[in-house]
């Protein structure tokens, strides 16, 4: 049997997804553009596809050729939404609902999420050659890519109109003009993730996660991230949270898949959608949802992926009120990885329960997320969460060559 695995870019989640499919005796096969992706070493299989100009017939004879039928789609990166839907829809598969494909789309979001009543988001898309901004008149606002997004990919703020011209005329200079890009009103708040399932056609939010520290200059995880939200405002915005996209799914037909919605929870009490990832969290969030809710967010979305019928119990699942935390190291220059810390210099530490560095890790541009290196600690308080997170950070040092 075996299972496609897309990717691209070197994404993460490929390999304990590669190590799941074959404890149930099935066969990753990945898909990626790059002939050299670094996790083909951990599949049964590596087919290249350029993503940027195959059609379906292109995917299905390479299949062919490889004499490759797919039993399952599975995708961990949000470019490649539109993918896993045609090619599951072409191969009978689960995940071929057309409203996970709207997912991928961050202007099609948020129109509906207005439609529905339940943003107040002014937003302007369409191609970056060709985007008319005239209409846009309050700011800041942020602009960034409406399809091909992930790690907070080229997410850039403006301050006034000739500022948003520019960094309109910047994405179509690096990307292209028929580039699509959204440009949304900028939310001062606190921004928070809420991850879990679709069970007939409802959002279950299992596991929150506040970002207190976020990097506001350029747009990405930063400091440390703390699971369950401890600030009295933010804790009550993840059930509204929960509850927008609850309206969302029932609304194009959602189910069958694990979801990461990224919000933010302003002072004046309003709740905002930033995002709707039709994946599992990144990075150390697997890891952290195992020991704070029990579930693995890998396994139910390979389980959905498999069978249509297949149902996550969440009867008896809870966010455990332990206090975790997450403390990634974003690289801020160019280049390859010679020299670091090591996890075992944070395993010494008490209350650091796990981490990851990437050997040979490579910076090629600045325009996204690098998160090099990851922390997961636990403590009874967030002034202790804290205290060791601060021992982490003194610890850190990287060799950027």
């Amino acid at each position: 049997m075996d299972i496609l695995i897309l990717s691209g870019r070197g994404a993460g989640g490929v390999r304990p997804l590669a190590e799941l499919v074959t404890q149930l005796g099935a066969r990753p096969v990945l898909l990626s553009e790059s002939p050299d992706d670094p996790n083909r070493d951990a599949c049964g299989l590596h087919l290249v596809v350029d993503w940027d100009t195959a059609v379906l017939d292109d995917v299905e004879s390479t299949l062919s050729a490889a004499g490759v039928t797919p039993a399952a789609v599975v995708n961990m990166v949000e470019s490649l939404v539109p993918w896993q839907v045609a090619v599951s829809k072409h191969y009978g598969l689960p995940g071929a609902a057309e409203g996970r494909a709207i997912l991928g789309d961050k202007a099609k979001v948020r129109a509906l999420l207005r439609e529905l009543g339940r943003s107040t988001v002014h937003a302007v898309a369409g191609r970056a050659g060709s985007l008319d901004t005239s209409g846009v008149t309050a700011f800041p606002v942020i602009v960034k890519p409406s399809r091909k997004s992930g790690a907070s990919r080229m997410v850039l703020r403006a301050d006034d109109p000739a500022q948003l011209r520019e960094r309109v005329a910047a994405l179509a200079a690096a990307e292209g003009d028929d580039f699509d890009v959204i440009v949304e009103e900028y939310l001062d708040g606190v921004e928070f993730s809420v991850d879990g399932p679709v069970v007939d056609g409802r959002f279950v939010g299992l596991f929150a996660v506040e970002k207190p520290d976020h990097d506001e200059e350029r747009h990405h995880d930063s400091g440390l991230l703390v699971a369950p939200p401890q600030t009295p405002h933010v804790r009550p915005a993840v059930a509204t949270l929960v509850d927008i996209i609850g309206t969302l799914c029932g609304a194009v037909d959602l189910s069958g898949l694990w979801l990461h919605v990224e919000g933010r929870a302003l002072a004046d009490g309003r709740v905002e959608v930033l995002e709707v990832n039709a994946r599992p969290g990144g990075r150390l969030y697997r890891a952290a949802i195992l020991r704070s809710c029990g579930v693995d967010p890998f396994w139910e979305t390979l389980m959905m992926a498999l069978d249509r019928s297949y149902t996550v119990d969440c009867a008896d699942v809870r966010q455990s009120e332990q206090l975790y935390g997450m403390r990634p190291f974003d690289l801020h220059e160019t280049g390859t990885v010679v020299d670091s810390s090591t996890v075992d210099e944070w395993l010494g530490i008490e209350g650091v329960v796990l981490g990851y560095v990437q050997p040979g890790f490579e910076v090629t541009t600045l325009h996204r997320e690098n998160i090099y290196a990851e922390a997961l600690i636990t403590a009874p308080t967030l002034a202790e969460l804290r205290r060791i997170a601060g021992l982490v950070e003194k610890t850190f040092h990287v060799q950027v060559a």
